[in-house]
């Protein structure tokens, strides 16, 4: 017997609005530039009202690049182990965060519009910094059930801060990721799996070992 859990109905007509407003705003991208796209003139195309428009969207920036908050999936820290590639369990934790705010529309054309407005990229930044933060906070909690993995970092008189160890390990796990997005070898069209990283970590390794 199958387990997979269908979306309800409401699940379903959310996920419609929500393509439908995201579609509008690129369509009014499209026509008019980004300055004259506004929330007004992408809701009339969409058929919502602006109250809908925030419901789903804390800004047109977001509705035309297609972002949502990232979220952080309790399952994704099954198996989690400080027993073994630390950076590259932390590195994959990232990229399945901040691919639920980055998935679900056309990548290529995302790109293109970034290309024609540049600024667009700030706010992909900030919902990849979100990502982040939700890594960070998890990764805080894996620590602190297990002290012995940090014991003796830091100063001898100052033992390095549960969060600060936390922070510095997701700041670090961040290189193979955005080394492999900047890479040649990235698709916009193909989009990133986690077998992606695995080039990139394992020349993070080499490197490390060197400068060590």
């Amino acid at each position: 017997m199958s387990s997979t859990v269908l979306p309800s109905l409401r699940d379903r007509q959310k996920a419609e609005t929500w393509l439908t407003l995201h579609q509008a705003a690129v369509a009014s991208v499209l026509e008019r530039g980004l300055d004259s796209a506004t929330v007004e003139t992408i809701t009339a195309r969409a058929g919502v009202s602006q109250r809908t428009f925030f419901n789903y969207f804390p800004s047109k920036e977001d509705a035309v690049l297609g972002l949502r908050t990232p979220v952080m999936d309790p399952a994704l820290l099954e198996g989690f182990s400080f027993h073994r590639d630390v950076l590259g369990q932390v590195s994959r934790l990232l990229l399945a965060v901040a691919l639920s705010a980055y998935e679900g529309v056309d990548q290529v054309r995302r790109r293109e519009l970034t290309r024609q407005y540049p600024h667009l990229v700030h706010r992909m930044v900030e919902r990849m910094n979100e990502a982040e933060d939700l890594v960070r906070s998890a990764l805080t909690g894996l620590l602190a059930e297990n002290p012995q993995w940090f014991a003796g970092m830091g100063e001898e008189d100052q033992p390095a801060d549960v969060a600060d160890v936390a922070r510095i390990v997701v700041m670090t796990a961040s290189i193979p990721l955005r080394f492999t997005v900047a890479s040649g070898r990235y698709s916009p069209a193909a989009g990133l799996a986690p077998d992606d990283l695995a080039p990139a970590l394992s020349l993070f390794h080499s490197v490390q070992r060197k400068l060590l």
